[in-house]
């Protein structure tokens, strides 16, 4: 069962932990040949929580290099950046828009840039390895996000849960997602990060961190059976995924048995399945 995964546990001076996994997905594997997986994604919980998600284009021969190389690209350089991101994400005054325009605008130019770079080491097309970004860097007052193509980005809050007499006053998971369901231009079809790739084509945004308790990038075979097609409902299964997260009890290989399990499969696509996720507890505020 071909699997690509990586682990970031939080260290003591982080109360966030991550994890991340891709799988191929069956109707790769029941090809002929069968074809690895085409999916990546790395999460980090130190020094600053970030998770990365690319989903290979089918139609690219080497798409999955080209998945790998941007989670790595974009981890090194959220790293690399960190004055910035402590400016734009850690203060309790909002960044103006038009920073937060720049910083996506560098994002996506950093990653496009990656794979040209990539493609002509191998002396290759850049549409050999183009493929889908999502990505997530949290800072103590907000989170910015930034997707590029399909999948999906999905955000769990702790919200209050109406009081009742005689009962303690308490908390509930309010899962939602981020960014617009369309995937390109026409029906069926997505941007990548290629060589074409456009500022417009980026969608990118904050969100504050209050009560923020969860955050999880899907590819599009991932959220199949966790996200509906207009994204207004997401799986309870995520809210358990994270608090088994949070509380240092989920492990890869749950996902993985998760995502080739027969109700998992049955009526998909087939198609490669990868997820990172960050949970925390819920901050006193």
């Amino acid at each position: 069962m071909p699997v690509e995964s990586s682990l970031a546990r939080s260290a003591s001076l982080s109360p966030w932990s991550a994890m991340s996994v891709a799988t191929a997905g069956l109707a790769h594997l029941e090809g002929s040949p069968p074809l690895p997986c085409q999916d990546a994604a790395g999460g980090v919980a130190v020094p600053r929580p970030a998770l990365v998600l690319a989903d290979g284009a089918g139609s690219s021969p080497d798409s999955g290099l080209g998945a790998r190389v941007l989670i790595a690209a974009m981890l090194r350089l959220a790293d690399t950046l960190e004055a910035q991101l402590s400016w734009l994400l850690d203060g309790r005054d909002e960044p103006p828009p038009e920073a937060l325009h720049q910083f996506a605008e560098l994002l996506s130019r950093h990653a496009r840039g990656s794979l040209v770079d990539r493609a002509a080491e191998q002396n290759r097309a850049v549409r050999d390895l183009r493929c889908t970004l999502l990505l997530a860097l949290v800072g103590h007052e907000r989170l910015l996000w930034l997707k590029i193509g399909d999948g999906e980005i999905v955000l769990e809050r702790a919200a209050p849960l109406a009081e009742r007499a005689g009962e303690e006053p308490g908390l509930a998971p309010h899962l939602f997602t981020l960014g617009e369901r369309g995937k390109g231009e026409f029906a069926n079809q997505t941007c990548f990060v290629d060589e074409r790739l456009d500022v417009a084509q980026v969608q990118y945004g904050c969100e504050s961190t209050v009560a923020l308790t969860g955050i999880a990038l899907m590819s599009d075979g991932a959220a199949e059976k966790l996200v509906s097609l207009d994204g207004e409902q997401v799986s309870g299964q995520l809210s358990h995924w994270f608090d088994d997260l949070r509380q240092g009890r989920l492990r890869q290989r749950q996902l993985v048995r998760r995502f080739y399990s027969e109700e998992f499969c049955r009526g998909t696509s087939g198609d490669d399945r990868s997820i990172a996720l960050l949970a925390r507890e819920p901050e006193a505020r």
